[in-house]
């Protein structure tokens, strides 16, 4: 459908026919250029004409001549019956002319509605454009065509051949226009040898073909290329897209391809990709480096991966690089393969670190800029770690988030129950000496773990790390945990007699909801219990949403101290410290229900403070500056998004804090960030990463005049991104495809001069049809004698008194 101008302004759609109606006046083209082999026609433009036709056409509105003439007819009805009686009173000359006008105003409308269009048609004979482009991006300076000459070399000797034919065109029917493609679409008088593109935009050329085609008749394409489409936005246009628009104004593409989608061993090729590691880690942990390893030409070869780790300089001195894990060496058995590559390293100290992940070329190899991948990982100092395991549930999903804090690392483990209850394995490694910092146990029953896994779980904690057990059906007592070392560890009595079948579920030991988690007098002093300053903290605890039930918690330890209860005084949080450790009892269990209130932040806190509780870290100071990047790799121009803040010694946002944001440039150039306020502290957007290299981005917070702890620095990477080189295969089904799509044709390099003697030989010949429209129903006359009928008989009735 089609929209066009009404009379009223307005829109209605174009029912019957494919043709463009245009505003009164508007001269538009239809090229029709054929061949005797029937090739399809193209689109164009002229102005010299040799015939003219005049013809009428309607275009009913609504697409249906009953629906106009339906309620034209219902109209008529109207006038002839009902209002031709409601002026039976008057003189029989006024009736005449009261109705007379009406019937003009019906006949305005009914000519609206049918909405006829006068066409002019002149035929115009115009040269016919032949559009020959070529591919000159870098990746055709890639020598695998044939005796050794690149693709631009093998394009440019092909086309000499060709050029003879193209020269015996008649000028008078076909004009030749040249092209180069890189970026752009470049019109040029020769094609040259040189080969410079740093992109190729295969579907923003098409496009710019299609765009031209409505000014210049365009009869044939012809594309010389690798095929392959390497473009970043704004060129990065789809070329189905692009050519498909090209069809629609039958235009066929022929396209020639140059190069291979495979490699032989004289361009053999090795390149790193899909680089993985997590940006954040903590001291002591196992940083874990992937990528992926695309190895052309390169069958039954050594291809030796290094992963390389930043050592700062001694005495401030300049740092230098070292290898992080010992060195692989990977063998790809045939001449195209994807190999992955996985390093392993425990990060010693705490900082920030350029990681290096290399491939040593292989001799002659052509492409280096892909052998290379680069990054950097912040090592964190005090990080936590905690082993969770539980059953899947509500609260394992939510108490996980505590994962989003930096300090904080969860690994889980995830216990199936029913029938798989045995089937479930638990690594004896988690257990190992300082391995965790801390232990959860959910709902979980002993069994489970087993007799030396508890006993491992117990000299972890008498070594320092904390234990917290939360309520379920099948841990305390009732899991069985009464008869295991962890009865001696949890700050409550357990007795054996409560142990039941997992699954059991005894009412007696759980308390029925809804349960409004109190602290206690000591609780509300305790780190733990601290979710707001402490003349508001009891009426924070008392706004939480209430639990649907908690576990009915044993008799509290005389060592222990009690931080929460039910409201009818009912223990619910204990804690107790046990040797070097600490251990923690917690009733509840569906703390979740606090998040689906919108009570996320208070959640959070509550979980981290305990998380730091159990791992003796509630005492550390955290009043520094913080800043997180998006991506520590990021390509010319791509965008960085900053997240910044400041936390004050109870880890809560310092909300009047401002920040000085800036980054400098691999140049030297110290650039400036606009702050935006957020929720957690403040954000920015850095745009001027056009320059490959090291940029350095820094964070300044300022409270009440004063700087807030250090400056908070983290280094990101632009990388030198060679499109054209980095996977310069040949895209033979790309052609093709285009080729498909407009009608064109898939010519061998060799048959290109060939295809052009065929297309000579049958001749074009060429018809402009250059058609003006002249709508006669959107005109100011019509309105005219509309609004004139209309006013004439208002005229009428109010002298007649009826109005």
């Amino acid at each position: 459908m089609v929209a066009v101008p009404t009379l009223c302004g307005l829109a209605q759609p174009k029912p019957f026919e494919t043709r463009l109606p245009y505003p009164p006046g508007i001269t538009r083209a239809k090229w029709v250029t054929t061949m005797e082999s029937g090739a399809e026609p193209a689109s164009g433009t002229g102005d010299q004409a040799v015939a003219t036709g005049v013809s009428l056409f309607f275009e009913p509105v609504w697409g249906s001549w009953w629906i106009a003439l339906a309620l034209g007819a219902a109209a008529l009805l109207v006038i002839l019956t009902t209002y031709r009686r409601s002026i039976s009173h008057l003189p029989r000359s006024t009736q005449r002319a009261l109705i007379a006008l009406r019937l003009v105003s019906w006949l305005v409308l009914l000519f609206v509605l049918l909405r006829p269009t006068l066409e002019y048609t002149r035929k115009d004979d115009q040269p016919v454009v032949i559009a020959l482009v070529t591919d000159q991006s870098r990746s055709m300076t890639l020598r695998d065509a044939p005796a050794g000459a690149s693709r631009r070399e093998h394009l440019l000797k092909t086309l000499g051949e060709a050029d003879p034919e193209l020269g015996q065109f008649d000028k008078k029917l076909v004009t030749l226009e040249r092209f180069e493609l890189s970026r752009e679409l470049t019109p040029v008088t020769e094609h040259l040898a040189a080969s410079e593109g740093d992109q190729s935009a295969y579907g923003a050329a098409l496009d710019d073909l299609a765009k031209r085609g409505t000014s210049r008749r365009i009869g044939r394409v012809f594309l010389l290329g690798d095929g392959a489409q390497r473009a970043l936005t704004p060129f990065d246009a789809d070329p189905r897209i692009a050519a498909a628009r090209l069809a629609e104004a039958r235009v066929p593409v022929d396209t020639v391809l140059y190069g291979t989608s495979g490699f032989s061993g004289q361009a053999a090729d090795l390149a790193l990709d899909d680089l993985e590691v997590n940006p954040t880690v903590f001291v002591k942990n196992t940083v874990v480096v992937g990528a992926k390893l695309r190895a052309l030409g390169a069958a039954n070869r050594d291809l030796i991966v290094q992963l390389s780790i930043e050592e700062p300089g001694v005495g401030g001195g300049p740092s230098t690089m070292r290898l992080a894990a010992p060195s692989k060496t990977l063998r790809a058995s045939q001449p195209e393969a994807l190999l992955p590559v996985e390093f392993q390293f425990v990060a010693q100290t705490p900082g920030e670190f350029r990681l290096s992940l290399k491939v040593q070329p292989l001799d002659g190899e052509p492409i280096l800029s892909n052998n290379e991948l680069t990054t950097y990982i912040s090592v964190l100092k005090g990080g936590i770690n905690v082993a969770y395991f539980d059953s899947i549930r509500p609260e394992l999903r939510y108490l996980r988030l505590i994962d989003e804090s930096p300090d904080i690392q969860v690994d889980t483990k995830v216990i199936r129950k029913g029938e798989f209850l045995d089937a479930n394995t638990i690594e004896s490694e988690l257990f190992a000496p300082g391995k965790y910092d801390v232990y959860i146990i959910g709902d979980v029953p002993a069994k489970v773990f087993g007799p030396k896994l508890l006993e491992a779980l117990k000299r972890a904690v008498d070594a320092g790390s904390g234990l917290l057990m939360t309520g379920g059906f099948d841990n305390f007592g009732a899991g069985g945990y009464a008869e295991t070392p962890l009865a001696d560890l949890l700050p409550v009595e357990l007795s054996s007699l409560d142990k039941r079948t997992p699954g059991e579920i005894d009412p007696g030991q759980h308390l029925e909801g809804p349960i409004q988690m109190t602290p206690t007098a000591a609780g509300l002093a305790d780190f733990v219990m601290r979710l707001d300053s402490p003349e508001k903290n009891a009426e924070r605890w008392k706004s939480l949403a209430a639990l649907p039930a908690v576990n009915r918690l044993a008799t509290v330890k005389p060592l222990a101290r009690l931080l929460a209860t039910t409201q009818t005084g009912a223990p619910l949080l204990v804690v107790q410290d046990v040797g070097r450790g600490r251990s923690m009892a917690f009733g509840g269990d569906t703390t979740y229900q606090w998040v689906l209130a919108g009570q996320k932040e208070s959640h959070q806190r509550f979980w981290q403070q305990v998380i730091l509780w159990l791992a003796h870290k509630e005492l550390q100071g955290d009043e520094a500056t913080w800043l997180t990047l998006s991506q520590r790799r990021l390509r010319p121009g791509q965008r960085q998004e900053l997240s910044f803040g400041s936390r004050d010694k109870d880890k809560q946002p310092i909300v009047d804090a401002t920040y000085k944001v800036t980054v400098t440039t691999p140049k030297g150039e110290l650039l400036s960030v606009t702050p935006e306020k957020t929720a957690t502290g403040g954000a920015g957007r850095f745009t001027e990463t056009l320059v490959a290299g090291e940029y350095r981005a820094s964070v300044e917070a300022f409270s009440n005049g004063k700087p807030v702890g250090a400056p908070a620095a983290q280094r990101f990477v632009v990388y030198e991104e060679d499109l054209e080189l980095a996977n310069p295969a040949a895209d033979s089904a790309l052609f093709a495809e285009i080729s498909k799509l407009t009608g064109g044709l898939v010519v061998a390099p060799e048959k290109l001069a060939e295809h052009l003697r065929m297309l000579r030989s049958k001749g074009f010949s060429q018809e402009l049809e250059q058609i003006t429209t002249v709508p006669l129903w959107d005109n100011w006359w019509a309105l005219a004698v509309y609004v004139a009928a209309l006013s004439g008989e208002w005229w009428l009735r109010k002298k007649r008194g009826l109005v």
